[in-house]
């Protein structure tokens, strides 16, 4: 470990680690991990969650829903660097916002739509592909007033990527088991056989395109048939979606 990381920050670090090993709920496992890893890094907020390639961002939120990062993952995700660094590339990276933003950074589309509002100042992410389609992504923020992360911080957070990576791995499985029992409740919905197909596919990630692919319909179609799962479940997106059958699951 880095010289000058006292033995109490790293007591609490390697705690909030173990707690979070144990998690039974996502919830849980993003409380203890991000509030070791800011104690880590000295960070005023830490979040964990997912980037879907071509789908939706998921934030798991450990103390009910935030606001700014609901807005992230309906709207503006897509405008974010680093989701644009993980589109582009199927490798794992861990970097600071000055290797990511070009120009000036306030002028542009993300910092007026999410990054200024929300009062960051300065954030580290690290992004590790779990699947295929799925990486676990966390973020290390400083808001306004405080000092840019250094070399220091970057270095502590690679160190720590090891344990990163299996912490989110772990999120991923408790997400995925969740994601089960949601479909069951939707199979015991009022969805038609067809329509509980359609919501199947969104738990798992699909869209239209994919959806009428898998299912040789066009993608018309299944643009309808998801506003009919939408309308019956009462949502209006897939995340609305996921978010409805992670609170049915945790009831």
């Amino acid at each position: 470990m880095l010289s000058n990381f006292s033995l109490d920050r790293f007591a609490r670090w390697s705690g909030g680690v173990a707690a979070a090993a144990g998690a039974a709920t996502p919830e849980e496992l993003s409380a203890c991990f991000t509030a070791a890893a800011g104690v880590l890094l000295d960070s005023d907020r830490v979040y964990v969650g997912f980037y879907r390639r071509d789908i939706t961002s998921v934030t798991i939120d450990d103390a009910g829903p935030d606001r700014w990062n609901r807005d992230y993952d309906a709207r503006v995700y897509r405008l974010d660097p680093f989701f644009q660094r993980f589109a582009s590339t199927r490798q794992d990276f861990l970097l600071p916002l000055s290797a990511l933003r070009d120009g000036d950074f306030q002028l542009s589309p993300y910092y007026r739509e999410f990054y200024g509002p929300s009062d960051s100042f300065d954030e580290i992410t690290g992004v590790f592909n779990l699947d295929r389609l799925t990486a676990g992504y966390v973020t290390f923020l400083r808001r306004n007033g405080e000092p840019p992360f250094g070399e220091r911080d970057l270095a502590l957070a690679c160190a720590a990527g090891g344990a990163t990576r299996l912490i989110l791995e772990k999120l991923f499985h408790l997400c995925r088991l969740r994601d089960k029992g949601g479909a069951i409740e939707v199979a015991r919905s009022g969805l038609s056989p067809r329509e509980r197909e359609i919501a199947r596919h969104l738990i798992e990630g699909g869209n239209a395109k994919t959806i009428a692919r898998s299912l040789s319909i066009s993608p018309g179609t299944a643009r309808n048939h998801i506003k009919q799962v939408y309308r019956k479940l009462g949502v209006h997106s897939q995340v609305e979606l996921l978010a409805a059958i992670r609170e049915a699951a945790r009831d």
